[in-house]
C-alpha cells in the first residue's frame, strides 16, 4: 500500500464558492480546498493557519482598498465597545512598581520572566485570565531600566545633612569598559575598591564611586567628585561619618580633613561608636594570647573551639552564673536588632540567671573580625558546653572573656542600638570606661584603656559640647551655652586684632585631633582636660579655653559645626529645651549598604545598572524588612484570620521560664 499524502492544513481564506473536499484516510481529519479556481496572478491567495486559530487577519482582510471587490472588515458591537486587554490589566500595578522588590529577589531577568509567564498560565487555566501572556526577558529589563533611572535622576533633588562612607574591596566582579585603542566594550573580570555613599538620618543610599587611589585625598576627592556628577547639593551639608581608620580620620591627610579643604568649611565627625565598643574585646583576646591569622581564622587557646562548625550542638552543663545587673531590653529594640546580635543578648541573660531555651542549640554564623558580635556568641556557647577539656590558662582566659562580655561588651553595644544619636556617643564612651574600672582587673584595665585612647575621636570637646546641649539636665546645658559664648568671645578678639593691624591671615579649616582622655573622669563632660590661657594683645583680651592632645599639647577649643550658624539667642534657648540630633553615632546603615553594592557588582556590569541595582533592593527592604512568615503572614490578613492559631513548637516561648527573665 502507497503512502498517502497529507495536504497542508486547512486554507482560512477560501471562499464559500470553492469546492472543498475532505480527506478520508487522514486521522487528522484536515481540511483540503481545491486551488484550482484561482489565477496564476494571485500567487498567494491563503494563509496557512491551525484549524483552531482565528487571530490572524486573513488575506482577503489585506487586500488593497482599490480593489473594487474590496469590503473593509467590520468588528461586532461586542469588540468594539471592549477596552484592549494586557498584562497589566490583571496586575494590581506596573512592572516598574515591582521592580525593586524583583531585583531584591536576586534572580535573573530569564527566571523572574518564567516565573510571571507560569504565574499568567495558572490564572488563565483556572479562567481568571482570557488568554496565556507570554512575559518576555526584555519586558523586565525595559521595566528595571525606568525605575532605575528615575531613582537615579532623583539623587539630583538630594540636599543631605549628613553623608557617611565606607568601602571594600569586591573581587571577581564583572567589569565593562571601553578600550580606548579599538573603541569596542570590553567584559572581563576584575576587584576593585567600591565606597557606598549614604545620607543620613534618612538611610537613603546615594550611590558609590572607585577613587583613584585609596589614600585619604584620593577618597576625598573621588567622593567630592562623585557628588558633584550626581549634581547632589552640599550647601546644608553639615556633618561626615565613617569608620575611625586612620585612612579616614588623620588630622593631617585623612580623608574627611581632606574634603573638608575642598568644601572649604569643618564639618561635624560622627566616627563609629560601635568600633570603639568592639576593639577593646580583641585586644582582650590578645592579651590572653589569642589572635588572628587571616579574616575568621583564630589562633590562641580557644582558637580551635571559636573556628568550630558544631559548637552549638553539644548538650549544655550546670555553670556558675556571671554577671550582675544586666540590662533588660523590650521587645521592640530586640525585634530591630540583627538574629546574631538578639541571640548574643538571649546567651548573655542565660549566663547571667542560668536559665536557658531551646535558642542554645541554634546555629551560630561564622566569625568576622570587621564585626565581632559572633565571636562573642561563639565564646558564651562554650562556657555553657559541657565535656570540653581545657587547661588552668585556658579556663581562666574563658571566664575572663565572658566576664568582660557580660558586664562590659554588651551593656555598651545594647546601649548604642538603644540610644544612637550623635548626641549620646561621648556618654556610651564614659559608661564604656565606668564599666572597665567596675569589672575589669588591673591589667585588663591597662589593655582595654590604651584601645579607647587610640580611638578616642568621640571625646573631642566639639562632641562633647553637642553631647552637653543635648543633655537632661539644664545646669549642664548652661554650662555648654557659657563655653560657647567664652569659645565666640576669644575667636572675635582674634579677627578684631587682625583687622586692626591689617595682616589678615588664610582662612583655615581646624584639624580635628583626637584628646587625651581622662580616664579618672566622674561624668563623660569631664572626659578631656580643659584650661584656660591668656592671648596676646592689648585692651584686655579674654581667656582662651584649650584641651590637652593625645600627644600632650594644647589646642584651642573650636564650635562644633552643627551650631556655627546659630545665634547667641537661638543658643540660649537650650536653656529650656535639650537640643535634638537624629544623625546617628555609629556606621551600621553604610556597613549594610556596602553589602548590597558587594552584590549589584557581582550581577551588574556598568556602573549605572549597578546603582540601579542598589537604590531598588535598598528601596526594597526599606518597605518589606525581614522575611516572609507564616506569623507575619496572619498578621497581614483580615482580623478574622490574623487569630488563627499557628504551628505549635515543642516549647511555646511565652510559658517557658527563660521568656520572664527576658525582656523588660
Amino acid at each position: 500500500m502507497s503512502e498517502e499524502f497529507l495536504p497542508p492544513p486547512r486554507l482560512s481564506n477560501s471562499s464559500p464558492d470553492q469546492e472543498v473536499t475532505r480527506s478520508s484516510g487522514s486521522t487528522s481529519d484536515l481540511i483540503i480546498p481545491n486551488l484550482s479556481s484561482h489565477s496564476e496572478s494571485d500567487p498567494f491567495p491563503v494563509d496557512y493557519v491551525s484549524e483552531d486559530s482565528s487571530s490572524l487577519q486573513s488575506f482577503a482582510d489585506r487586500r488593497d482598498e482599490t480593489d473594487p471587490d474590496y469590503e473593509p472588515p467590520q468588528e461586532s458591537a461586542s469588540n468594539s465597545s471592549k477596552p484592549r486587554v494586557t498584562v497589566s490589566t490583571y496586575l494590581p500595578c506596573k512592572l516598574d512598581e515591582l521592580a525593586p522588590e524583583l531585583e531584591r529577589s536576586s534572580a535573573g531577568m530569564e527566571s523572574q520572566a518564567r516565573a510571571f509567564t507560569a504565574l499568567f498560565g495558572v490564572l488563565h487555566k483556572n479562567g481568571i485570565v482570557e488568554k496565556k501572556y507570554v512575559v518576555p526577558r526584555s519586558r523586565l529589563e525595559s521595566s528595571f531600566r525606568r525605575d532605575g533611572h528615575r531613582r537615579i535622576e532623583d539623587l539630583a533633588n538630594r540636599c543631605p545633612e549628613a553623608i557617611f562612607f565606607d568601602g571594600k574591596e569586591d573581587k571577581n566582579i564583572r567589569l565593562s569598559f571601553k578600550d580606548p585603542t579599538t573603541g569596542k566594550m570590553v567584559h572581563s573580570n576584575g576587584k576593585r575598591s567600591h565606597y557606598s555613599v549614604v545620607e543620613q538620618p534618612s538611610a537613603v543610599p546615594l550611590g558609590m564611586f572607585v577613587p583613584e587611589r585609596s589614600t585619604g585625598q584620593g577618597i576625598a576627592l573621588g567622593l567630592y567628585l562623585y557628588l558633584e556628577k550626581r549634581k547632589i547639593s552640599l550647601q546644608n551639608l553639615r556633618c561626615i561619618g565613617g569608620d575611625n581608620t586612620s585612612a579616614n580620620s588623620g588630622y593631617q591627610g585623612g580623608a574627611f580633613r581632606e574634603f573638608e579643604l575642598l568644601l572649604g568649611r569643618p564639618l561635624q565627625r560622627s566616627l563609629c561608636i560601635l568600633h570603639q565598643v568592639e576593639l577593646p574585646l580583641r585586644q582582650l583576646y590578645i592579651h590572653y594570647g589569642g589572635g588572628t591569622q587571616a579574616p575568621g581564622t583564630f589562633t590562641g587557646p580557644l582558637g580551635d573551639l571559636i573556628m568550630s562548625s558544631s559548637i552549638w550542638t553539644k548538650p549544655i552543663r550546670v555553670y556558675k552564673t556571671i554577671g550582675k545587673d544586666f540590662p533588660r531590653l523590650d521587645k521592640k529594640t530586640l525585634d530591630n536588632m540583627s538574629d546574631d546580635a538578639s541571640l548574643m543578648y538571649k546567651y548573655c541573660i542565660a549566663v547571667e540567671t542560668g536559665i536557658h531555651d531551646n535558642f542554645v542549640y541554634r546555629k551560630i554564623s561564622n566569625c568576622s573580625t570587621a564585626r565581632w558580635i559572633t565571636f562573642g556568641t561563639r565564646i558564651l556557647r562554650i562556657y555553657l558546653t559541657e565535656g570540653i577539656a581545657l587547661n588552668a590558662h585556658a579556663t581562666e582566659c574563658l571566664e575572663r572573656l565572658v566576664s568582660f562580655i557580660v558586664n562590659v561588651y554588651y551593656k555598651v553595644f545594647a546601649n548604642v542600638k538603644y540610644k544612637s544619636s550623635l548626641i549620646d556617643a561621648p556618654s556610651h564612651l564614659y559608661d564604656q570606661i565606668r564599666l572597665t574600672k567596675e569589672n575589669c582587673q588591673p591589667s585588663e584595665q591597662q589593655v582595654v584603656f590604651k584601645s579607647i585612647q587610640i580611638n578616642s575621636y568621640m571625646a573631642h570637646p566639639e562632641a562633647i559640647i553637642i553631647a552637653m546641649l543635648g543633655d537632661k539636665k539644664k545646669e549642664v546645658r548652661q554650662k555648654a551655652v557659657m563655653i560657647i559664648k567664652t569659645v565666640l568671645a576669644s575667636e572675635a578678639y582674634v579677627r578684631h586684632i587682625e583687622n586692626e593691624s591689617g595682616v589678615r591671615r588664610l582662612k583655615k579649616v581646624r584639624q580635628y585631633i583626637k584628646p587625651m582622655i581622662n580616664f579618672s573622669c566622674r561624668s563623660y563632660h569631664e572626659l578631656v582636660r580643659t584650661k584656660y590661657q591668656k592671648v596676646k594683645g592689648p585692651d584686655n583680651p579674654p581667656k582662651k579655653l584649650v584641651y590637652q592632645t593625645y600627644n600632650n599639647e594644647w589646642e584651642p577649643v573650636t564650635i562644633p559645626p552643627l551650631i556655627r550658624d546659630m545665634t547667641i539667642t537661638e543658643l540660649e534657648r537650650f536653656h529650656i529645651k535639650p537640643m535634638e540630633i537624629k544623625i546617628p553615632c555609629h556606621s551600621q546603615t553604610v556597613e549594610h549598604t556596602v553589602a548590597l553594592v558587594s552584590q549589584a557588582t557581582q550581577r551588574r556590569r556598568t556602573e549605572d545598572t549597578q546603582l540601579m541595582n542598589v537604590l531598588q533592593v535598598s528601596s526594597a527592604r526599606k518597605n518589606f524588612k525581614g522575611k516572609v512568615t507564616h506569623r507575619r503572614f496572619a498578621e497581614t490578613e483580615n482580623s478574622e484570620n490574623a487569630q488563627l492559631p499557628l504551628k505549635k513548637s515543642k516549647l511555646r516561648l511565652e510559658d517557658s521560664d527563660f521568656n520572664r527573665v527576658l525582656y523588660k
